[in-house]
């Protein structure tokens, strides 16, 4: 058995140290790969000398599927900065030696507390996995953005560390995937970034760009001026004029000197000429060669994909502690209310009424998210989850017209459609209907508080409704 003596009577013993009522593992090059043996420590120090090694811990350990290892504290020793997204993004936390146990330690503690207020309640769908692995651990680390980072390693040029490291860097568009996903289901919030193009047979973000021949698609060319003489209004290549004794430009046609542009002449253009099938033409075709898959394909038929910031919504944050959001089919058979494709056709349908006399006719849409609403699903049971919405379905219709109509986002979204209804008047419609679901909950769940937030926006009759709604949904969660 080693034994070393640290600064403050630390004792490092078989790289293990006890501190502060916590157990630190020191993993270094000379450690094994397998991380199963680290489930029982309380927080993990790499030793990043070699920083290839830190990276292959750091990846296995936030890449598992056991929450119990992809949330555990890790921090790094001897860490020289590092533009890897991996190493950079994913530790939480340096020691430039084992005296700063102490800030470490706290560090550990207050990400602890944090993961027992986590819903560990296993989600049916893959990008609903992947997504509450990314929810939990933004949660316990108090972050509030999915930033991409520039990686020569990702397939596409940037990579999301906390939820790329679950796929290969070969694999980086399904990251895009779940993330619009995410943004779907209101969990995450957009702010565009970047716009990049990738190949229609890969997905490759590498593309080399290149202007060819429109007849046989060679790269190989050359390009002169075009010449236009006026008096003749002979138009060809520079080398048409020039002479092999002196610089003197004379015209072909006419065998007049060219002396003054743009008093005998102009230059209007360039023409290029093919090295490779002998043919001249004045523009190029564009493309681009995939340096993965090799395929050449012109740049119109890349696949376009927004590369964004996204930020964690309300929606997000609830998801973390009290579970996903129910997008069943249970809330599209409630009485009373619409699908979400019906509701933005009839929303399209109002557009178009009140663009026929805009001063007149006004009409709005309202959000409404009950935030604590799964906190009563828990304790009631799931059977009573749709009770609970019919319940509030009906007293809604109980308060707004017979023409409006309602439709469910999820077990705790709604929209309304408030016809003939302007913001003012739909403001006071909302505080009342507030106070009654309010009132409604509390009689009969035993003084539970509901916490409900809305958002009304008067419906503007030359935007798309579904632009209207995102406006809409990102103001009450952003």
């Amino acid at each position: 058995m080693s034994l070393k003596v640290v600064p403050q009577a630390i004792e490092i013993r078989n790289n293990k140290i006890e501190f502060d009522n916590l157990l630190f593992f020191i993993v270094d090059s000379n450690s094994s790969v397998k991380i199963e043996p680290l489930i029982g420590y309380d927080a993990i120090i790499i030793d990043s000398k070699d920083a290839e090694f830190a990276k292959l811990i750091l990846k296995k350990i936030r890449g598992h599927y056991n929450p119990e290892f992809y949330l555990k504290p890790v921090f790094l020793i001897n860490y020289k900065e590092s533009k890897d997204p991996i190493l950079h993004s994913l530790n939480d936390g340096f020691i430039h030696s084992y005296d700063q146990l102490k800030e470490i330690a706290d560090v550990a503690k207050q990400i602890f507390l944090k993961t027992t207020q986590l819903d560990y309640q296993l989600v049916a769908t893959f990008e609903a996995q992947m997504m509450k692995k990314v929810l939990n651990f933004m949660f316990t680390r108090d972050l509030k953005t999915l930033k991409p980072i520039p990686d020569l390693n990702s397939v596409i040029g940037y990579t999301y560390p906390a939820i790329s490291v679950n796929f290969d860097s070969s694999e980086e568009t399904q990251v895009l995937e779940i993330l619009e996903w995410g943004e779907r289901e209101g969990l995450v919030w957009p702010d565009f970034h970047e716009r990049i193009y990738l190949c229609n047979q890969c997905s490759g973000g590498f593309l080399s760009y290149r202007e060819v021949c429109p007849h046989c698609n060679s790269s190989n060319s050359s390009a002169q001026d075009l010449v236009h003489h006026f008096p003749c209004a002979y138009i060809g290549p520079l080398s048409d004029f020039q002479n092999n004794v002196d610089n003197a430009l004379t015209c072909p046609k006419c065998n007049k000197a060219l002396r003054h542009i743009g008093v005998d002449y102009d230059k209007p253009s360039i023409i290029h000429h093919c090295n490779n099938c002998d043919k001249n033409f004045q523009d190029f075709f564009v493309k681009a060669k995939c340096i993965s898959c090799t395929q050449d394909v012109e740049v119109q038929y890349l696949i376009p994909k927004a590369i964004n910031v996204y930020k964690l919504t309300k929606r997000g944050r609830t998801a973390a502690s009290n579970g996903f959001l129910s997008t069943g089919k249970e809330v599209e058979d409630i009485f009373g209310t619409l699908t979400m494709a019906v509701f933005k056709t009839m929303l399209h349908y109002e557009i178009e009424r009140i663009k026929e006399n805009p001063e007149q006719q006004k009409s709005s849409i309202v959000i409404v998210n009950i935030e604590n609403i799964f906190e009563l699903y828990k304790k009631v049971g799931k059977k009573a989850e749709k009770t609970i919405l019919e319940s509030i379905v009906n007293l809604i219709r109980e308060n707004v017209r017979p023409t409006d109509f309602i439709a469910f986002e999820n077990s705790s979204t709604m929209y309304l459609g408030l016809i003939n209804s302007d913001a003012l008047q739909s403001e006071a419609t909302l505080e009342n209907l507030k106070t009654l679901i309010e009132k409604l909950i509390k009689n009969n769940f035993n003084d539970f508080s509901a916490n409900i937030n809305f958002k009304v926006k008067l419906l503007q009759p030359f935007n798309k409704s579904e632009f209207q709604l995102q406006e809409l949904t990102k103001d009450l969660f952003d």
